[in-house]
């Protein structure tokens, strides 16, 4: 099927619809709209994806992979906007967004899109439903994430700038439309990692896993995967070095310093309230798997925080030993503290999993000027 620009035309100004684009052919197991190869999307399809994520982070974090997922559906989008270019077709972006959400919903994706505001740097649309909001309604909350990825995408592929879409409104969380905020956007360090913190972002969404090329990034960051027995080699050989004690002290000294480090790397990022650095080292350490975080609790009367972990690194590595194990981490959270608070603290570990109790528990005490 020859398609040109008057079709283009047409669709835009409502005088046709999709529906004499799409050659279906059963048998073949071919189906194309406006010459494009596409496919049915059934909408168990979509809500296992939703559900495929959310077994592994929680709701809000399951939408917000999807939306990264559907970033590069979004992307792909760019041959057609060159193609419409081609035919002497120069839409703005909002233009755009609307000829490719007609397009989508009108294969079933949502309601009709209406442009609500625009300027160069937001758009603002809305319709009264989309797909994903409709099969996920048990959700009770914001769930467009495919919408907010594809919107991403496809404005970061025709202008060639950053664009962060917010869900304002949602048929699932009850409200009377899908609204949708796009704003171009500085994706800066501590834009990504604020994100984190505030629990609207997972550390996966900013990972670049390179395999062949044997690198991996989070948020711009070279990092590495060390497996665990890499771990417990290096601990042992301490331990064989100079006894278990000596050992001990001597990676609580390195990875206090490593705590404080990692505070003044986010300084350098702009991140300067204290108690932010402090989460944000949690948060992110949590989400790398060296622990994670059941509590915090602050004693005033004898300046001492306790921070209780489910888990650690050491104890998940080094398992039943009869004795606490957690020198690293001790030193590790002390490091934190004393980088983000300015102050001078002293971190003992007094529970231990590895010793048999249901949590390893920390105290993180000031010391005396």
């Amino acid at each position: 099927m020859k398609i040109g620009r008057e079709d283009f035309e047409a669709l835009i100004k409502g005088e046709k619809d999709i529906t004499p684009y799409i050659e279906l052919d059963p048998v073949a197991g071919s189906y194309s709209v406006f010459g494009v190869k596409t496919a049915s999307n059934p909408n168990y399809l979509i809500k296992a994806i939703y559900e495929m994520y959310e077994s592994h982070l929680n709701k809000k974090l399951a939408v917000k992979a999807v939306r990264k997922l559907f970033r590069s559906v979004g992307m792909g989008s760019l041959g057609l906007y060159n193609l419409l270019k081609k035919f002497g077709m120069n839409l703005s972006p909002a233009e755009f967004l609307l000829l490719v959400f007609k397009l989508q919903h009108q294969q079933g994706w949502g309601a009709p899109f209406e442009l609500v505001e625009q300027s160069e740097k937001r758009i603002i649309l809305r319709t009264k439903h989309t797909f994903e909001a409709e099969i996920l309604k048990d959700w009770k909350m914001p769930v467009c994430g495919v919408h907010m990825g594809w919107i991403e995408g496809v404005m970061m592929a025709v202008t060639g700038k950053n664009w962060y879409c917010l869900e304002r409104k949602c048929v699932a969380n009850g409200d009377d439309c899908c609204e949708f905020v796009v704003d171009q956007v500085d994706p800066s360090w501590k834009f990504k990692a604020q994100a984190v913190v505030r629990g609207d972002s997972a550390i996966t969404e900013f990972i670049d896993h390179r395999p062949v090329e044997g690198t991996i990034k989070l948020i711009d960051d070279p990092v590495v995967i060390m497996p665990r027995f890499v771990f417990t080699s290096m601990m042992n050989s301490l331990k064989k070095t100079m006894g278990e004690m000596p050992a001990g002290g001597i990676n609580y000294r390195a990875y206090m310093d490593m705590g404080k480090e990692n505070v003044e790397h986010y300084k350098k990022m702009g991140i300067t309230q204290p108690t932010t650095l402090s989460d944000m080292a949690f948060t992110f350490y949590s989400q790398m798997g060296w622990f994670h975080l059941v509590k915090s609790e602050w004693n005033e009367a004898k300046k001492e925080k306790t921070i209780t972990l489910e888990h650690t690194v050491e104890s998940e590595a080094f398992g039943n030993t009869g004795k606490n194990v957690c020198y690293c981490t001790a030193g590790l959270l002390a490091g934190i503290i004393e980088g983000s608070f300015g102050i001078k603290v002293q971190g003992r570990e007094i529970k231990c999993r590895s010793k048999g109790d249901e949590y390893c528990v920390f105290t993180i005490t000031n010391k005396p000027e």
